[in-house]
């Protein structure tokens, strides 16, 4: 029987040892992906220019020029993109004509051919590095800076901006200059980057005293430098903290790259600023011990930072080594829209003077792993928390003065003046409330101060109310954001019930109407799409108004809607229908979204609505983390008719089964069009009895207080206490009611 036999290897194929190359994509990783605007490029060559002892580092931009190349190169490519002809995303990294460059010069002390060789270009080298394996070379040249360099990547970031890094470098007591080139584009393709030969000219005869280094980047990448000088100069002022002009003057353009001066309306510690920041000491572990200094800032209402520079920065010798960043601190926390104004700074400087390298390469973040960047994360996180929380009670120390002397307060105070004492201080405290959130200034406290006065005047209408003593534990929820704002009184909330009632009534018509008449026709989908977008507490009832009185949450909602493709951005011929689907939020927790999708009552829903429910809620979440810049809680309610659980198709049956298996945990309700209405009916409804109720015994109570134990009471057929004006008072507000049908405002 013959035997197939793999012939013997030879030696060739079988080596004693392998070469380990590096390849010329390793550029683009650690160079154009790490470093994608000229501003961070320039961050780079500053901090190795500061290490190398500089006194001055002065950048040239053309602006000018770069943004008529710019408009001229981008309008080309874009025709060649419509034609086929270009990669539509690399027009991104087209460069621009090699006459128009960036250059940064610096007066450090430059580099000899040895340490070209030796220093500059190894890839990857460490900076710190005693020669025996040790980081313990912290200082620069002259002894006297802390370095900020380390991993000795910062030479590729010039590869982010530029296709071309020309450097021309002269040490001090040297009468010649060196100049090379890195070029991306002969490089870039090379089988192993330890072969590559770079050629170096000389020039001779020159000043001995002479020394410093020049850059000049050219092949400027179109996107790369699209940037105005005022953000490329936010950039750099930004990475480098505490560097003042008297030791390292930065320009661009020859204008003065000088340290941020912000006003902040409030800081935390008192003492603290800028200039003058606060000191601790952190216990890591009964390890060891690392001094910090840090503020907390916030800056004056309507001067609020964009999201990408919002809480902490952590700059360690200079330098930013994390953040900008508000870490782990909650969004849903007490004065948590205050975030928006706050930025805390923080040195941390012993962080990154140790053998253990903690920053990582992008310098946004340090590595968490170990116990002394946790612990300093933790003091950071405390020391925001504490903040929001100082700066809370002083916005509302100041409204409360500002309350009684602000112009635009005096017709609300006035009216508070005249209420109850009860009410008056429950009014106030909901008007200084809107104070403290949107200032008596904003277009927020315009809209939201009458209709809050408005819903405590109800005590001029109906009966004089105490406060619950043991209200329905629902009510809390139910109430929504004015059970934040304010003590309601009985009232108050009878009069939102009772409103909401009228909503009920009408969905209830709209219902038994589309039953008879309409499902099997045109369906009624549409008006309940309508009135679930008015009066969304029919499907989460601690929600106290939808979008319209917070501008904020409105454009939120409208960019998600618009992103989406759904609601009166939806395509009219689109079969799925989108047009009924909407994103609803409240003010009360902006932090959480509702995705709303209503099918056609006519049509049993099954798995694959849900599924495109849950596809909703998978790209808001992803849209909020992207484009908003944080993450939200998203929840979803699919609302249609339920499947009948007798002889369901295969897919009702898997939407029945993962309705079963749903748990408290899960972010999306499926509910049945009659559900909804008894749900919401059963939960109002049952809270209206229950104040009438609590109102009849009050009344009696202070009855029987005032005129005596065996007084006659008036008693109506429900067993409330009352008189007989009263009772046309209450006709009055009940044929008021009925003929809203809609759901007061709440305070904020």
């Amino acid at each position: 029987m013959a035997t197939n036999l793999v012939p013997a290897a030879s030696a060739a194929e079988l080596p004693e040892e392998f070469p380990l190359s590096v390849q010329g994509g390793m550029l683009e990783a650690l160079g154009i992906n790490m470093y994608t605007t000229i501003g961070k490029c320039l961050v780079e060559f500053v901090a190795n220019a500061f290490d190398g002892d500089a006194t001055t580092v002065d950048i040239d931009i053309p602006i000018k020029e770069i943004g008529e190349a710019r408009a001229e190169l981008r309008a080309k490519a874009k025709a060649e993109v419509k034609e086929g002809k270009r990669d539509p995303f690399k027009v991104l990294l087209t460069p621009l004509p090699d006459n128009i460059v960036v250059t940064i010069r610096d007066d450090g002390h430059g580099m000899s051919p040895h340490d070209i060789e030796h220093k500059f270009l190894p890839l990857n080298r460490k900076r710190r590095d005693d020669g025996e394996g040790n980081e313990t070379v912290l200082t620069s040249e002259s002894g006297i800076r802390s370095v900020m360099g380390r991993k000795g990547l910062g030479k590729l970031a010039g590869f982010g901006a530029a296709v071309k890094v020309t450097i021309r470098t002269k040490r001090k007591g040297e009468t010649f200059a060196t100049t090379f080139v890195m070029d991306y584009g002969e490089i870039e393709h090379a089988d192993d980057l330890t072969n590559i030969r770079i050629p170096a000219t000389y020039e001779h005869g020159l000043n001995p005293d002479e020394q410093g280094t020049c850059i000049t980047l050219s092949g400027l990448k179109a996107d790369a430098v699209k940037h105005s000088i005022d953000t490329i100069t936010h950039t750099i002022a930004e990475a480098l903290f505490g560097i003042e002009p008297e030791e390292m003057a930065i320009t661009i353009n020859g204008e003065l790259v000088a340290p941020p001066a912000p006003t902040y309306e409030f800081t935390y510690p008192d003492e603290a600023s800028r200039e003058n920041l606060a000191h601790a000491i952190l216990d890591i572990e009964e390890i060891t011990q690392i001094p910090v200094q840090f503020m907390v800032g916030f800056r004056p209402r309507g001067e609020h930072l964009p999201v990408s520079q919002r809480g902490a920065r952590i700059y360690c010798n200079g330098r930013l080594a994390a953040g900008p960043s508000l870490f782990d601190l909650p969004t849903g926390m007490h004065n948590f829209h205050s975030q928006s104004y706050m930025e805390c700074i923080v040195r941390a400087d012993e962080v990154d003077r140790h053998g253990v390298d903690l920053v990582n390469t992008n310098r946004t973040q340090l590595r968490q792993d170990n116990e002394v960047v946790r612990t300093l994360i933790t003091f950071v996180e405390d020391q925001m928390r504490a903040a929001l929380a100082q700066h809370a009670k002083w916005r509302e120390d100041a409204a409360e003065i500002e309350l009684d002397t602000a112009e635009e307060t005096q017709p609300y105070v006035r009216i508070i003046e005249r209420l109850p004492p009860k009410t008056r201080s429950s009014a106030r405290r909901m008007l200084r409330t809107l104070g403290v959130v949107h200032g008596y200034q904003s277009t927020e406290f315009r809209e939201l101060a009458p209709l809050m006065i408005d819903t405590m005047n109800a005590g001029e209408v109906l009966i004089r109310l105490t406060e619950l003593g043991h209200d329905p534990q629902s009510l809390k929820v139910i109430a929504g954001h004015l059970a934040e704002l304010a003590d309601i009184e009985k009232n108050d909330a009878l009069k939102l019930y009772r409103g909401r009632r009228s909503a009920i009534m009408a969905l209830t018509t709209l219902i038994d109407k589309g039953e008879h008449e309409l499902w099997k026709k045109q369906g009624i989908e549409k008006d309940l799409h309508k009135i679930l977008k008015d009066d969304p507490w029919l499907i989460k009832s601690e929600y106290s108004r939808y979008l319209t009185s917070d501008a904020d949450l409105t454009k939120v909602s409208t960019a998600l809607a618009k992103h989406l493709g759904v609601d009166e951005f939806a395509a009219l011929d689109d079969p799925t229908r989108p047009d009924l689907v909407f994103v609803m939020a409240d003010s009360a927790a902006p932090h959480v979204l509702n995705v709303v999708e209503l099918k056609s009552p006519s049509i049993p829903l099954d798995n694959d609505h849900l599924t495109q429910l849950e596809t909703y809620m998978a790209k808001l979440s992803s849209y909020a983390e992207t484009e908003l810049g944080r993450p939200l809680t998203v929840h979803g309610f699919l609302i249609g008719a339920m499947p009948d659980a007798q002889k369901p198709n295969d897919k009702q049956l898997l939407l029945i089964e993962k309705i079963k298996a749903a748990q408290p945990s899960t972010k999306w309700v499926v509910m049945g069009v009659r559900q909804l209405l008894e749900r919401a009916m059963d939960t109002h409804l049952a809270i209206i009895q229950s104040l009438e109720t609590d109102l009849a015994e009050e009344e009696q109570q202070e009855q029987k207080a005032l005129a005596g134990a065996d007084a006659p009471l008036m008693l109506t057929d429900a067993g409330a206490v009352t008189t007989d004006e009263e009772v046309a008072i209450e006709d009055d507000a009940g044929v008021a009611e009925d003929e809203s049908g809609s759901d007061p405002a709440p305070a904020a």
